[in-house]
């Protein structure tokens, strides 16, 4: 959601996003707004993302902010 407020605050007029499989982010909150969205589902970008995700978890959550469980 900062990303897509962001977006929205700066007055980007359009996104282009490679994949939204693994996470589709805000699109519907971008059009709302006035933003034209285009997902291109891209193969190489959905398996990309998917290994980054499979290879840096705690990257990954960090940066969509899960909450880190401490041990």
């Amino acid at each position: 959601m900062m990303c897509a407020g962001t977006i929205v605050q700066f007055g980007i007029r359009r996104v282009v996003i490679g994949e939204a499989k693994n996470f589709p982010g805000n699109p519907d909150f971008l059009r709302e707004h006035g933003v034209e969205v285009l997902v291109l589902d891209d193969a190489q970008c959905t398996e990309l993302m998917t290994r980054f995700i499979e290879e840096r978890p705690e990257l990954w959550n960090e940066d969509i902010a899960v909450p880190q469980v401490e041990s």
